[in-house]
């Protein structure tokens, strides 16, 4: 066992890097193992995650198991990445200490354990990566870090990130394909004009894949620009009764990429619930972002008359982003641009981002 100081030193080291009831939740799980032997092994743990040499291990009897762990090129990696931020760590002492309970508990093999835990903690890592390049922030931001603490105390919203990697990295090359828009094209400094830039994205079915991933993306891409001028960028699905979102927080940019809500609403219905969405906040002197594949039929001369109405009172200007598609279809004679944002036009160096942040500054 540790001797007083040292225990207190360790324990001091588990609870800052704990700080979850999941992890208080595996220590209390009943097993054949006694629990204070199973905070022997927490201890030892977070003590080797913490280069603490002289930590003595627990009991004989299972002193050989944790150091099979400690001793892993698996374990290796994870201090490796332990360093990254306190997160990373509350992942691996998670997951290593059940795995490792688990095995003990059942006869398992330990080493394999160790093997899938790593696999699951890389993944792990390369959602926090993905989302932390999505995030419009630059630097070190405490909401994404806070918003990841969040989801990896609920493991099943993370779990459903994990699975959408490869969008969260596709969503993150077409944010670096718009701002190469921005560096290729020789241009005046952005400049605050004092609008206010909201954009909604269609919920509807055809939205589904590619058209809903662009519009996330480019949500993303608007923000960060929006950001270095000092403007605030809110971001609406519609039709939803869900409140806006604000990318720059980490909490809201993960709602942003996590919303599949996909509506049966009618084409008319959803512009009109939108519309009078709208005249319920404060929408004066506002440029709006219409996200949409473009499809739809707008046959009513009285909802065309109403929305161009709203817009002269409030001073609003609409611009339509097709994202997935090629042609804003009703859209057009709603909006007073029309920009294109498909594979063809943001691998095509069209420079239709960069014209939209033209609009959006001037």
């Amino acid at each position: 066992m540790m001797d007083m100081s040292e225990e207190q030193a360790t324990a001091a080291a588990l609870k800052h890097t704990v700080g979850s009831d999941q992890i208080r939740r595996i220590l209390a799980e009943p097993r054949k193992m006694p629990a204070d032997l199973r905070k022997d092994i927490a201890m030892r743990l977070i003590s080797s995650l913490s280069n603490n040499k002289n930590a003595n291990g627990p009991p004989n009897g299972v002193s050989d198991a944790v150091n099979t762990v400690t001793g892993s090129k698996e374990w290796a990696r994870m201090k490796d990445a332990a360093g990254k931020n306190d997160v990373v760590r509350k992942l691996i002492l998670r997951t290593v200490l059940k795995a490792l309970l688990d095995s003990m508990d059942g006869g398992n093999d330990i080493s394999e354990a160790m093997r899938a835990s790593w696999d699951r903690i890389s993944r792990y890592i390369g959602t926090m990566d993905a989302l932390s390049s999505l995030c419009p922030v630059s630097g070190s931001d405490h909401s994404i870090r806070d918003a990841h603490s969040e989801l990896v105390d609920h493991t099943e919203a993370y779990e459903n990130l994990m699975e959408r990697n490869d969008d969260l990295e596709w969503m993150a090359e077409i944010m670096r394909f718009m701002e190469s828009e921005l560096r290729a094209r020789e241009r005046k400094d952005l400049r605050n004009n004092g609008r206010n830039v909201l954009m909604v994205i269609d919920t509807s079915k055809s939205m589904y894949g590619e058209p809903d991933m662009i519009a996330k993306s480019l949500a993303l891409a608007i923000a960060k620009q929006m950001i270095r001028i000092g403007k605030r960028t809110e971001v609406l699905f519609s039709p939803s009764h869900l409140p806006a979102v604000d990318p720059s927080n980490g909490r809201d940019m993960i709602h942003l990429i996590s919303h599949r809500y996909t509506s049966e609403t009618s084409f008319t219905d959803a512009l009109r619930m939108l519309m009078k969405r709208m005249k319920q906040g404060s929408i004066a002197e506002t440029d709006i972002i219409l996200a949409s594949k473009g499809t739809g039929i707008l046959n009513d001369p009285d909802f065309t008359r109403d929305w161009e109405a709203f817009k002269t009172n409030n001073g609003v200007r609409v611009i339509t982003a097709v994202t997935g598609g090629s042609d804003a279809c009703a859209l057009t004679e709603l909006s007073d641009h029309v920009m294109i944002f498909n594979d063809g036009t943001i691998h095509g160096k069209t420079m239709e981002f960069a014209g939209l942040i033209d609009e959006l500054t001037s």
